[in-house]
């Protein structure tokens, strides 16, 4: 941690303030001087780089970006679009988003410092929480391809000293097991939320307690999805160990926020914060409507400025996610961030029967149940054109007389949660998708799709 640590995470509140106005101002003059797409954003607006004076001029005045601006920018100027604010030769690397939104996949180019950044986005968290050199890592986010998340964690294992084992994105989970078990001690884990769930479940199906067989486990870090906080607190038992987060995407370069050394869940019992890391990324939570924003306890959507990105800077990017604000003030720290397990995206809300449903909000009622190995859900047009909802769930090894009663008390649940009655079917294990990422756990079968 030391050697990673260079002290901006330790500055008072005006001195990072400070540092934040210096390092967005000369941003904000050397893209206005070389990228074209910011100059005429800049333009559409009436901005100078000269009047950005304050943070809240910031705020107050540089326009918003969102995905389809960018997309556009890159169709009209292939390929990085003209937000490349570099000279093209000195790009080392290619990074593309994941296209999960369906919108199509951001391009963005790195320079060798950039990528250099990538990778201490990468140790810096880790490091953070516990992970040391000589330790071994194991990570399990699907490596290669061209997603920073795929460059990203074997920079960082690099740079943090560790040994990295990261098996192929295609071995089966019971074969990553398999070599976990062949190269112990295992220090550190890296998963997404979902595949720790199903690394877990498999673990326990094979016949071994997790904290048993890795002991010497310093931490499990998740990441990408939110959960419920009974998930969290069983998977912190069965592992003996700290659960940490962090929030990471292409457009951050990697983390742009995680846990401190306290994990997921606070010392008060309540979800853990994820800091901010102000120092490297100027991060927005704001009203999606108005733009404002939000106060601490609130939520909106996360916007986020890289602070120190040489190519492909992005500059107030509206990410879609929705997250809660915390005030690092609130708590007694100077850091701002936002609250642990709650991550969810905006378009990914479902209408349904006239009340607004998140996913998550689901998957906390359904996975505060334990018995709940995996599920999906699906939303349909049934009979006499009314709107269904189905749960098909697969409990782990149970008394058949307790399958009823759990499955009314899951259907409760999620009534409680979202106002909305959903019929539970039990399925075997082997008939639900394993999911080695980001989960999509929904189907929504209706001809116009989630915003009927």
């Amino acid at each position: 941690m030391l050697a990673l640590s260079t002290g901006l995470e330790n500055l008072e509140r005006d001195r990072l303030e400070q540092l934040q106005l210096e390092r967005l101002s000369a941003l904000v003059e050397r893209v206005y001087r070389d990228s074209g797409y910011y100059r005429r954003l800049m333009d559409s607006e009436n901005v100078k780089p000269g009047d950005i004076t304050s943070l809240d001029a910031f705020r107050d005045r540089f326009p918003f970006s969102t995905k389809q601006l960018f997309l556009d920018d890159q169709q009209t100027c292939p390929p990085f679009g003209e937000r490349l604010s570099v000279p093209r030769e000195k790009v080392a690397l290619i990074n593309l988003t994941g296209g999960t939104s369906g919108q199509g996949q951001e391009a963005y180019g790195r320079t060798q410092a950039d990528v250099h950044t990538l990778g201490y986005l990468h140790a810096f968290p880790w490091a953070r929480v516990g992970l040391r050199p000589g330790h071994t890592m194991l990570n399990c986010v699907p490596t290669g391809g061209m997603t920073t998340g795929g460059w990203g964690p074997s920079e960082g294992i690099r740079i943090a000293g560790a040994t990295g084992l990261t098996p192929p994105p295609a071995l089966s989970t019971e074969a990553k097991i398999e070599l976990m078990l062949r190269f112990r001690p295992i220090h550190f884990i890296y998963a997404s939320t979902n595949f720790m769930h199903r690394l877990t479940e498999a673990l326990v199906s094979m016949g071994h307690e997790p904290r048993e067989a890795f002991p010497d486990l310093a931490g499990v870090f998740i990441a990408a999805e939110g959960y419920p906080d009974a998930w969290a607190e069983r998977v912190q038992d069965l592992w003996g160990c700290t659960l940490h987060e962090g929030y990471g995407s292409t457009q951050c370069v990697g983390f742009a926020a995680a846990t401190g050394t306290s994990g997921v869940i606070g010392s008060n019992g309540q979800r853990g914060v994820m800091d901010f890391f102000e120092w490297m990324t100027f991060c927005e939570v704001v009203n999606p409507e108005t733009g404002l924003q939000v106060e601490s306890g609130e939520e909106g959507e996360l916007v986020v400025t890289n602070l120190t990105i040489e190519a492909s800077p992005v500059i107030r990017f509206r990410t879609g996610d929705r997250v809660r604000f915390v005030d690092g003030r609130t708590i007694g720290q100077t850091l701002h961030g936002m609250e642990c397990g709650g991550i969810g995206r905006f378009d990914d809300m479902m209408k349904i029967r006239g009340n607004n449903v998140w996913p998550d909000a689901v998957d906390a009622s359904v996975f505060s149940f334990p018995e709940v190995a995996e599920y999906v859900g699906r939303v349909f047009t049934g009979a006499g054109g009314r709107t269904e909802c189905e749960l098909s769930i697969a409990l782990r090894d149970i008394e058949e007389s307790r399958r009823e009663t759990i499955g009314d008390a899951i259907s409760n649940a999620v009534k409680v949660q979202t106002n909305v009655s959903m019929k539970v079917v039990f399925v075997e294990r082997s008939d639900l998708p394993e999911f080695t990422y980001k989960a999509r756990r929904w189907n929504d079968e209706r001809q116009q799709g989630y915003r009927l």
